[in-house]
């Protein structure tokens, strides 16, 4: 029956995941099209289609293709149902009682930090889904946040993907001084990027304030955190004040896990 039959693109979408999924060093398009029996040009199509969605990802020396972190995502969308829902809630609330700043829900697919949703001024009360945001690494909040409470196995994971001396040299001189902060976070439960501990930023019209809390699961794993900024022009009592809300957000979420 024409009912019945198969959509070919979807069909060869699956195969090629399928392919992938079974490669730890990945595969390069003329492997994946020679696997698949399809001409080279037609598949270069589907890589860069799913490319951009992050299903899959591209490693350069040498090049190949690997599944992306949208398919640990999907996984991770499913667990994790009951966090979404009620970070969402919280997320508007607290928008709500400062609406001249921003707030976001940040998880951790290692070694990549991403916002699931945000709440921001550009649009007011607006739950925006961003999962293609992937955060540049070393130089938000966030992305600290994870990388103090990651485990020495992640965290050499992290430096691999992220080699400090081509990422994070020029914003903290030194791997010494980024250790000093990450130890100043696990203090402290939080992340705030003070200028004299990141001496890359400068108070000039680009400056964001940003700020960030973990959120810890009952067996005390950091599944997401919370993450607050507004301009950095702001006086210091609107920073102040991002910060309390910022935590009282993560300990609302936490007290209903």
């Amino acid at each position: 029956m024409p009912g019945n039959k198969p959509i070919q693109s979807i069909q060869r979408t699956f195969r090629i995941l399928y392919l992938l999924a079974g490669e730890e060093e990945g595969m390069t398009p003329r492997q994946i099209a020679a696997a698949l029996k399809i001409r080279p040009g037609t598949i270069y199509n589907f890589l860069r289609t799913l490319e951009l969605e992050h299903v899959i990802e591209r490693r350069e020396s040498p090049f190949r293709y690997v599944l992306g972190f949208a398919m640990t995502e999907l996984r991770r969308l499913d667990e994790q149902r009951h966090l979404l829902s009620v970070s969402s809630k919280v997320l508007l609330r607290t928008y709500g009682k400062m609406p001249n700043a921003n707030f976001s829900i940040v998880q951790h697919d290692a070694p990549y930090t991403y916002t699931r949703f945000c709440v921001e001024t550009n649009h007011p009360g607006v739950l925006q889904h961003r999962r293609e945001y992937v955060l540049p690494p070393y130089t938000r909040a966030s992305c600290l946040v994870f990388l103090a409470y990651s485990s020495p196995e992640q965290q050499a994971h992290y430096f691999r993907t992220f080699p400090f001396e081509t990422h994070g040299q020029s914003t903290w001189k030194t791997r010494e001084r980024l250790e000093g902060f990450l130890a100043k976070i696990r203090r402290k439960g939080l992340c705030i990027l003070d200028l004299p501990d990141v001496p890359l930023l400068t108070w000039d019209e680009n400056f964001t304030f940003r700020m960030s809390v973990p959120i810890f699961s009952p067996r005390h794993a950091v599944v997401a955190a919370v993450c607050g900024y507004v301009d950095g022009a702001e006086p210091v009592r609107v920073h102040k004040s991002v910060v309390r809300l910022t935590r009282e957000a993560a300990h609302q979420i936490m007290d209903q896990l």
